[in-house]
């Protein structure tokens, strides 16, 4: 008995104290059709996170360099519209990779989410793109078998995407 008033007095404490505080991150004003594509978004580069890790854990790093790359690397809607268009593997790269050397990439807010959100976010936005291109490039290069440098490899290269991750989601929230 003892026991459960204890665990009864934490949870009050921990769940009545939390609610006391208020959201301070950076407020992003968006209208309401777009925060529901954002936050789609935001909720299936979470489930492509959950594919990466299933793919290093049954050592198919191929697999999880695809993810990220096709997934979660910059230009990625770009490259599901084109497959939808029936465009080639060799047409869709080379319109990716003139979208990627543009300056229109560093000076406009781009054709995707990053049109409806500040400077700031746009820049975290083309950070995680990059971390996301970087993993790829890494996991692509993981030696048969793997050596402990590359599981360190690629591990630091996920956890930089996820670093950007936290790092937006701890900073801001939309409505």
């Amino acid at each position: 008995m003892k026991r459960l008033l204890m665990m009864g007095a934490c949870c009050l404490f921990v769940f009545g104290t939390s609610s006391a505080y208020g959201d301070d991150r950076n407020v992003i004003l968006v209208p309401q059709e777009v925060k529901s594509i954002f936050l789609e978004e935001m909720r299936t580069h979470l489930d492509n996170l959950n594919e990466i890790t299933q793919a290093l854990s049954a050592g198919d790093f191929k697999t999880a360099a695809y993810i990220a790359e096709n997934k979660m690397g910059f230009g990625h809607s770009v490259r599901e519209v084109m497959q939808q268009q029936g465009r080639t593997d060799e047409e869709i790269e080379e319109m990716l990779m003139k979208l990627r050397e543009s300056k229109s990439r560093i000076d406009h807010p781009g054709r995707g989410m990053g049109r409806f959100m500040p400077d700031e976010v746009r820049e975290m936005g083309r950070v995680f793109h990059d971390a996301a291109a970087h993993f790829a490039n890494i996991a692509k290069n993981v030696a048969t078998p793997p050596t402990t440098d590359d599981y360190q490899r690629v591990f630091t290269a996920l956890s930089e995407i996820i670093d950007v991750c936290s790092a937006c989601h701890s900073s801001y929230r939309v409505e």
